[in-house]
């Protein structure tokens, strides 16, 4: 069997979950002995750097950041097209939601995977260029769509027109489950800190959680807030932790590597997500892989993916959200218990099995 991927969640992005997702399912495959082939001839992005998959030639941003990210991307869909009229392929999974290559497949199928309906729950259009009539199109002509999680499947049941049994839903999983840190590692951080990984924009809840354990970090003048990644605080931002006189307490932290993240995890007091919706959220899952308390927001997806390994909150409830902080800060017990529970629901999730599943959608397609 011989599975196509595009380049379209490899070109622009140097990290993030979509790219990580592709990246970790191909090798994976890989190792299953599955013909895996991703059609990508210029990425900095840093999961590909020492992947068996590919290893595409870097570019620079010559002609500043947006232009010459255009151009590459053009330069990649040309080579996508070309794969897929070559037709090398059993296959095709596309890696977003850019449907130039439907006019190119010819009879072969394709698969879809849907990660979340964040911008149709929110209405928020800067999150991709494609319509919602574009992606019902790309939904209806799809052989079988990827849920990555029960919420997204029962999100994509309300807001577009499909049969639910075109839809399997499949679960991530993390590389983290097996990673090992180079012996001596370490990474310079405050003693005390919680633990936020990724953006901060819009349903991210970002400032809103910050506002809501303002006094707690006030009562804890040890304890920071270490936002990993996400890019660094904009003047906006910094604006906001100055007016809540914070500014030695929330700190940004860029990481260039996974053994960076995994050290950060590690030593945190707890890895918290305040989001107020995701699809499924593989941060919970890195946390849980390196021994770290996870406390979560109660909405969307959460409790299905963590089930009773977190604690959880409110997150439009202020009181909700700075009474549980305080708890996890103060209560080593509750932690430790966390981290036990964290193990054992980790062991529902592994690459083989999200690859095999997936391997099975591939298969039930070819077989019709």
């Amino acid at each position: 069997m011989r599975i196509l991927y595009d380049h379209q969640a490899f070109t622009g992005q140097r990290y993030g979950g979509v790219a990580r997702y592709f990246h970790d399912l191909m090798e994976s495959l890989l190792e299953m002995g599955v013909g895996v082939k991703l059609s990508l001839p210029f990425s900095n992005n840093e999961y590909l750097k020492n992947s068996s998959v590919r290893r595409p030639n870097k570019f620079k941003h010559i002609f500043g950041f947006m232009p010459t990210n255009m151009l590459v991307s053009r330069t990649n869909r040309l080579n996508s097209i070309v794969q897929l009229q070559r037709g090398k392929f059993d296959v095709f999974h596309p890696t977003f939601f850019h449907n130039y290559y439907l006019n190119h497949l010819g009879k072969k199928p394709f698969v879809l995977t849907y990660h979340d309906c964040i911008k149709e729950r929110f209405n928020l259009n800067h999150i991709d260029n494609s319509s919602h009539a574009q992606k019902q199109e790309l939904l209806n002509r799809a052989a079988k769509i990827i849920a990555i999680s029960e919420n997204t499947k029962a999100d994509l049941l309300e807001f577009y027109q499909i049969k639910p049994e075109k839809i399997a839903v499949i679960y991530h999983a993390t590389s983290f489950k097996n990673h090992q840190l180079p012996k001596d590692f370490q990474v310079k951080t405050p003693e005390k800190y919680l633990l936020y990984v990724g953006a901060r924009n819009d349903y991210k809840n970002f400032t809103g959680f910050v506002t809501s354990i303002a006094s707690v970090l006030k009562k804890h003048p040890d304890v920071h807030l270490l936002c990993a990644g996400g890019g660094d605080f904009n003047k906006t931002e910094h604006e906001f932790i100055a007016s809540l006189d914070l500014q030695s307490q929330v700190k940004h932290f860029n990481f260039q590597s996974d053994d960076t993240l995994f050290y950060l995890y590690q030593q945190a007091i707890a890895f918290v997500y305040p989001s107020l919706y995701e699809g499924f959220g593989i941060p919970i899952l890195e946390a849980f892989a390196c021994g770290c308390p996870v406390v979560l927001s109660n909405t969307s997806c959460f409790p299905e993916v963590a089930q009773d390994a977190a604690l959880y909150f409110n997150p439009n409830n202020q009181e909700d959200v700075a009474y549980k902080i305080t708890e996890i800060i103060q209560n080593e017990a509750l932690r430790k218990s966390l981290v036990e529970k964290g193990n054992i629901r980790q062991e529902y999730f592994s690459a083989e099995k999200t690859a095999t599943q997936t391997l099975n959608v591939y298969k039930s397609i070819l077989a019709k």
